[in-house]
């Protein structure tokens, strides 16, 4: 018994490969997503909670030597026009 895979590469398919996944009928699916790894998910609101967090954790980032990530997860999320 194996399981059927369907691979997401572009934001396009998206909707056609989770339809494709609901309506098969044969057994399990696995759904295989390619997401940019340094996308941040944030709420519409974000609580003074989360961005206390979020900064912290952007502070140990750089205390302990990954500013590249930081700086490449920035890169990838602030857009300025």
């Amino acid at each position: 018994m194996g399981a059927k895979g369907n691979r997401i590469e572009d934001p396009g398919d998206v909707r056609d490969g989770l339809a494709a996944a609901l309506a098969h009928k044969g057994g399990p699916v696995v759904v295989d997503a390619v997401v940019d790894p340094f996308a941040l998910a944030l709420p519409s609101h974000v609580p003074f909670h989360t961005a206390k967090g979020f900064t912290l954790s952007f502070a140990k980032q750089v205390w302990a030597g990954k500013m590249d990530t930081v700086i490449k997860t920035i890169e990838h999320n602030v857009r300025l026009a």
